[in-house]
């Protein structure tokens, strides 16, 4: 089995009222073993649906250039990535009911892959104490290393797997 951890941004939170669905603006992605990444900015997103936090914390984080793809070459330079691993793939988020959406959209429109369980795995813990270990992992490794931007996709995704390491880590 194949582990990955990813986040995703995106437009704004949907209020209860709102008929308006938040549209993705970036995914990343980073495989079990930190060896391979996936990110990549959507360059259909619609600006005028951007919240003010989306407008202030998440756009000056974006890099723009080859990252900045239209959304159906987001899904299938995806689909694809996922494909180039041997065996079943699950994939894990800190937030999958904000997050998993955006990638559930993406493939149910423009097809799954293969090898992909298509439900993810939430980095929460039946231990409390795992959890709170996850959270103090999380914070440490921001505070620790700067070239790390939280609410950027890729590294949100990075200090996620980074942190669910610290977290299940054995003690003796």
């Amino acid at each position: 089995m194949i582990n990955l951890f990813f986040d995703t941004e995106f437009t704004h939170i949907q209020e209860p009222l709102d008929p308006t669905p938040p549209g993705l603006v970036s995914v990343g992605v980073i495989s079990g073993d930190g060896e391979r990444r996936f990110y990549a900015e959507n360059a259909d997103m619609q600006a005028e649906m951007f919240s003010d936090f989306t407008k202030e914390t998440v756009v000056p984080l974006l890099e723009g250039g080859d990252a900045r793809i239209p959304y159906v070459e987001i899904a299938h330079r995806l689909k694809s990535w996922i494909e180039e691993f041997d065996g079943e793939v699950k994939m894990w988020s800190d937030a999958p009911y904000w997050d998993w959406m955006h990638i559930k959209h993406l493939f149910d429109t423009h097809g799954w892959p293969a090898n992909l369980v298509q439900k993810p795995i939430a980095l929460a813990f039946a231990s409390s104490i795992q959890t709170t270990r996850f959270k103090a992992a999380v914070e440490d490794i921001f505070r620790s290393n700067h070239s790390l931007r939280r609410h950027h996709a890729l590294d949100d995704a990075i200090v996620n797997r980074q942190a669910f390491a610290r977290a299940t880590a054995r003690r003796y």
